[in-house]
């Protein structure tokens, strides 16, 4: 039982070793998500903040949860008369991550660029291309990892060596990441986006076993949505939405269906949502449940993830917390389009 206990632990330490952080609120991590985002909305300045706080329910030595991720992140766009309906957009993002009783720690800074050309005569579809590139730090705490070798037969005796080579010292390397994505608004009730990004392209040296060939997989990550308004005055929107991301040999795949609700109150609205996410061989991972608030120009919003993998016994299928916050300074809303006149061109 010890030997199992310690795995474990040891599982919770490095299993993001091998795979980058996640949100199951994916859509209020935008320039996270696709560097092709940067800059893409309505409004002169975006802000976003997210929290996750990960299996909560499950015993560490350290008593804090096992993963607990922050993001924040600030972009603008760039238009002029120049410009004509074409735009540029730039934007920093942070994050950082805790994983695990190792206390394994990962800072990030990233600048992005994108540009956004429009495609039809009215600005209301872009094809857009984003560069992203900043630095990433990583550090574990080698003080609070245990291992077998510092068993005595009384318990863990953390006074005995570990008899690991391990590099406690900050790894620190360069970073980039790029996309391109389509977004388009067509019909005054109905717009769609889809994209794609891959990130860690020069592929970096990472290791803290003195490894110089170890280097991080390039994650890919394919994404979609669209918006569909309904009912009288078209108060509710319905959009369904989708994310594949694939790293070495680790796949997931998120998928379900948001609803919005506006009141008669132009600064008041709800949402809410379920969700699903997968693992490699389709196998399910959590259940998501999503429900917020839009106040004036900020949207607020609280998933829970329901875990139903192999873990649910330990974790007692609670996975994950997670809050978003996005405000939009100056947002704009969409102009009506004279639709006899429509006509995109590429």
């Amino acid at each position: 039982m010890k030997k199992l206990y310690l795995a474990f632990l040891l599982f919770l330490s490095v299993d993001l070793f091998a795979q980058d952080v996640h949100f199951s609120q994916w859509w209020a991590a935008p320039v996270a998500m696709n560097p092709a985002m940067t800059g893409n909305f309505p409004g002169m300045v975006r802000a976003t903040f997210n929290y996750r706080n990960q299996w909560f329910l499950i015993p560490t030595l350290n008593q804090v949860t096992p993963y607990q991720t922050f993001e924040a992140s600030v972009d603008g766009s760039i238009t002029s008369q120049r410009l004509d309906n074409n735009k540029f957009g730039v934007g920093l993002m942070f994050y950082n991550d805790k994983a695990g009783d190792g206390g394994l720690s990962t800072n990030s800074a990233m600048a992005s660029i994108a540009y956004h050309q429009s495609v039809d005569r009215y600005g209301r579809s872009h094809l857009s291309f984003g560069l992203q590139a900043g630095f990433v730090m990583k550090q574990i705490q080698m003080q609070n990892l245990i291992f077998e070798s510092q068993l005595d037969g009384y318990g863990w005796n953390r006074n005995i060596s570990n008899g690991e080579n391990f590099n406690s010292s900050p790894i620190i390397y360069p970073d980039v990441n790029a996309g391109i994505m389509f977004s388009s608004r067509p019909k005054d009730k109905f717009a769609y986006n889809f994209g794609v990004s891959v990130f860690h392209i020069a592929s970096p040296r990472e290791s803290f076993l003195y490894d110089q060939n170890n280097r991080i997989n390039r994650r890919y990550a394919a994404h979609g949505s669209c918006e569909i308004s309904a009912g009288p005055d078209d108060h509710w929107t319905i959009s369904p939405t989708f994310l594949f991301m694939m790293q070495g040999k680790a796949e997931q795949y998120n998928f379900g269906v948001g609803v919005n609700y506006q009141t008669n109150n132009d600064n008041l609205g709800v949402f809410g949502g379920g969700f699903t996410r997968m693992n490699s061989g389709g196998s399910f991972d959590a259940a998501i449940l999503n429900l917020g608030v839009e106040v004036y120009n900020t949207r607020i919003g609280l998933s829970y993830d329901i875990n139903v993998s192999g873990l649910s016994g330990a974790s007692q299928s609670q996975g994950a917390v997670e809050i978003s916050v996005v405000y939009i300074f100056k947002k704009k809303r969409d102009q009506s389009i004279n639709f006899p006149m429509y006509c995109p061109k590429f």
